[in-house]
């Protein structure tokens, strides 16, 4: 563990984490969901939850694949340009990582709509269901789970080579 790399990992962590608030209020005024109300009822925490916790668990396997790729980047003798390196990596991770979720909300969401038929989140939220938002939760956690394997190899695909000299 390099200082430099755990330091540029939750730097990552803390922008992509904003990033992710933003495009989640830009989601909700397209659904017309209320997000000024400062009074939050269970049912919209729980709207939050089911697009944040599988984010937040596929930026886990993100951040660690950035840390490795820091690590190898900063001790290689092969790249020239260390920093342009790194960044490419972390636009990788990260733009996978946003990529992967949206794909996720969109298969729950259809998987919602084949099981209940079509409903509007911001219905939903005014009535206060809170079992259809556990159930849309439970869904797309699970669907993450089930991913997670699949999307870690992904990832290893953009590593970056570790080359060993052999010397005769």
């Amino acid at each position: 563990m390099n200082k430099q790399s755990l330091f540029f990992t939750f730097l990552v962590a803390i922008v992509t984490l904003l990033i992710a608030l933003n495009l989640i209020s830009i989601l909700a005024k397209k659904r017309n969901i209320n997000t000024t109300n400062l009074s939050l009822n269970t049912s919209s925490v729980l709207w939050y939850l089911s697009i944040l916790l599988p984010f937040f668990l596929m930026l886990k396997v993100s951040l660690e694949m950035i840390e490795n790729s820091i690590e190898v980047l900063i001790y290689s003798a092969t790249t020239e340009n260390t920093f342009l390196a790194v960044m490419e990596k972390i636009l990788i991770y990260v733009g996978l990582s946003f990529v992967f979720s949206a794909i996720v909300f969109l298969i729950t969401e259809k998987l919602v709509i084949f099981s209940f038929g079509k409903r509007q989140d911001s219905i939903e939220l005014g009535n206060n269901n809170y079992s259809y938002f556990i159930f849309k939760l439970s869904l797309s956690t699970l669907l993450v789970y089930c991913l997670l394997s699949v999307y870690e190899h992904f990832l290893r695909w953009f590593l970056p080579v570790v080359e060993t000299p052999f010397y005769h």
